[in-house]
């Protein structure tokens, strides 16, 4: 027969809480350590955004005046935004919304590319402005 003394009893949930103990100890690092890899990998990833979108820029602002340009550059306007610029010719006015990379027309530029497929939504109106006041003149004569 066995006897276990309360000392062996004692030993034993010692060590076991010493085992514990270092597990949880090794589990906080555990985790301090995946914290601290996603909080790298998320400053990484805003980095590599802010890149992104300063070639972005860089490319709409370069866009008219490179060799690859169809057009007159002279004759492009600058809008930033909903879409990047308007190109004018002799014939034709375009609006343009230049993309750098695997960059995708946002839901807005989607909306008014598909509005400018459609008929008689394209008008030219003047707003003048002098001492009597504002008028504006929508001048859907000339379509």
């Amino acid at each position: 027969m066995v006897i276990i003394t309360w000392q062996a009893i004692m030993f034993f949930v010692l060590l076991q809480l010493t085992i514990l103990w270092k597990y949880i100890k090794e589990r906080k690092k555990d985790k301090k350590l995946v914290k601290k890899i996603n909080n790298d990998y998320n400053k990484m990833l805003s980095q590599k955004k802010s890149s992104e979108v300063r070639v972005g820029k860089i490319g709409e602002n370069m866009a008219p005046f490179m060799k690859d340009w169809p057009y007159d550059p002279n004759r492009f306007r600058f809008l930033g935004n909903p879409v990047d610029g308007i190109q004018f010719t002799d014939d034709e006015i375009i609006f343009v919304e230049i993309k750098t990379g695997k960059s995708k027309l946002t839901k807005t530029q989607r909306a008014i590319r598909n509005l400018l497929r459609k008929k008689d939504v394209v008008s030219f109106a003047t707003f003048r402005i002098d001492e009597n006041g504002c008028t504006l003149k929508k001048d859907a004569d000339n379509f």
